[in-house]
């Protein structure tokens, strides 16, 4: 489904694109994918094959006549095709292309403890120099890593944690016969 989902955001960001749209679009779709998360039965309404596809597009355009015609039709779309449930998953993908565009790399950084603003700052630095782009860095704290750090983006993950890293040396020494 994530291909999919991939195809339908492709195409309504070249859309958007092609109408000086993207920002719009984006705020429109983070917004009905907050409304979507917040309100599940709305989505189970409009997957509904009780009702017909008119009155399913008629409760569409009154829930969401405030927003523009590509994101409504999207909706439209999904829910004709009986797809609805991938909404957010479009959305995901759209965001992605969208901070793509931008030139924003978003990381998560995984510590042990809360890193220090000169701390983050240094490493924001160090991964921008890197990766030739702004980073936007959300940190995560999770005691279990003991120290180090991991460094997660949206396709790849680095782990640098003292965890992995012990693990490693254990299964070293635990595949070797010293006798």
């Amino acid at each position: 489904m994530k291909s999919l989902a991939m195809t339908y955001a492709h195409s309504l960001f070249s859309l958007a694109e092609d109408e000086g749209l993207v920002d719009k679009i984006y705020e429109e779709l983070i917004s009905i994918s907050k409304i979507f998360s917040e309100n599940p039965d709305y989505e189970v309404l409009l997957d509904s094959p009780t009702i017909p596809a008119e009155k399913r597009f008629e409760l569409i355009d009154e829930a969401f006549n405030p927003y523009m015609e590509y994101v409504t039709n999207l909706i439209k779309i999904l829910c004709e095709k009986r797809r609805i449930h991938i909404l957010r998953d479009c959305v995901k993908e759209y965001d992605k292309l969208y901070y793509e565009k931008l030139g924003i790399k978003r990381v998560t950084a995984i510590t042990a403890t809360k890193l220090s603003d000169e701390l983050r700052e240094k490493l924001i630095k160090k991964l921008e120099q890197e990766w030739g782009k702004k980073v936007e860095l959300a940190q995560k704290v999770d005691p279990s890593i003991l120290g180090g750090i991991v460094l997660r983006t949206d396709n790849s993950q680095t782990d640098a944690s003292v965890r992995t890293k012990l693990e490693q040396l254990k299964a070293q020494i635990t595949s070797n016969d010293f006798r």
